[in-house]
């Protein structure tokens, strides 16, 4: 499937990349596995501070606030990552005794505007919604662009250095179909072929013909599932004798399967409007001199 990019609104542009989603978060928890901590309510207490009792809701805040996923908790994270957020918050309130003293300064008072204006666009994105009826018409209108999938084949080969040892193999195996065809040309495989692929008895998997060298992606082509080549296929590689297993034919990605990343887009696209309209009321006047 294709990229679509839409480039140049602010810093945080990579928002509106399709597919991809925000990054560097703990969106769905990703490679974090365990079971969540049990009887954990908004108002457990998990550390004190000085008297100062920290809660799991001060804690959710701020998981929060540093991923800019307001779906975070602490109750849906597994038992033994509990200890170490909770050790970051408490780290970070002894810190912060000494690093509010630059809240007033102008470098202070930019990033927070930076923060804020960042936390929008997440949560703008969060809380956007598209319709099954927006996210099926983009797919159908779009489908021969971003969701057609390539000619796959699955096939098998022995490559040898010489053409007399391959049309030795392939009379070998001239005669055979089915089950019998495959477990012989497996066995040649692994005893004669000198290809990084003999230890799987010549097995390529799925692959794009297009991915070959032109005569064996030829060769591949003319083959229907089950067929073998006749003749030895010469290539920079050597002699190629080729078995085909299966095909795919152009087809397209289900649209289940890519409404998640279809939706995503579709809201980029709508806060991407939505910015611009916001910026178009905006009375702005430069005056900087083309160098």
């Amino acid at each position: 499937m294709k990229k679509i990019v839409i480039s140049g609104l602010i810093a945080t542009s990579a928002l509106f990349a399709f597919p991809g989603m925000m990054g560097g978060s703990m969106k769905g928890n990703a490679g974090m596995i365990g079971k969540p901590m049990p009887n954990l309510t908004d108002n457990t207490v998990l550390a004190e501070v000085n008297g100062k009792k920290i809660t799991v809701k001060e804690i959710n805040a701020y998981l929060q606030g540093i991923t800019g996923d307001n779906r975070i908790k602490l109750q849906d994270l597994p038992a033994q990552h509990v200890k170490q957020f909770v050790k970051q918050y408490v780290d970070t309130l002894s810190l912060y005794k000494k690093a509010k003293s630059i809240e007033n300064t102008p470098q202070f008072q930019a990033a927070k505007m930076k923060l804020a204006v960042d936390m929008w666009l997440k949560h703008r994105l969060q809380t956007m919604k598209i319709s099954d009826k927006e996210a099926r018409e983009f797919y159908e209108k779009n489908k021969d662009i971003y969701f057609k999938t390539t000619p796959q084949v699955k096939a098998r080969h022995i490559l040898v250095k010489d053409k007399a040892t391959a049309e030795k193999l392939i009379n070998e195996l001239k005669g055979l179909k089915g089950k019998a065809l495959e477990e012989k040309f497996a066995e040649l495989a692994k005893k004669y072929s000198v290809g990084p692929s003999k230890v799987q008895g010549g097995e390529l998997g799925w692959f794009d013909p297009k991915s070959m060298v032109p005569e064996f992606a030829e060769a591949v082509k003319n083959l229907k599932p089950g067929q073998m080549t006749l003749q030895p296929v010469k290539t920079r590689f050597g002699y190629h004798i080729i078995l085909v297993e299966a095909k795919k034919d152009n087809n397209y990605m289900p649209y289940e399967q890519v409404k998640p990343q279809i939706v995503e887009y579709l809201k980029r696209l709508k806060l991407q409007e939505e910015i611009k309209k916001l910026q178009s009321n905006e009375n702005v006047k430069y005056f900087i001199k083309n160098s």
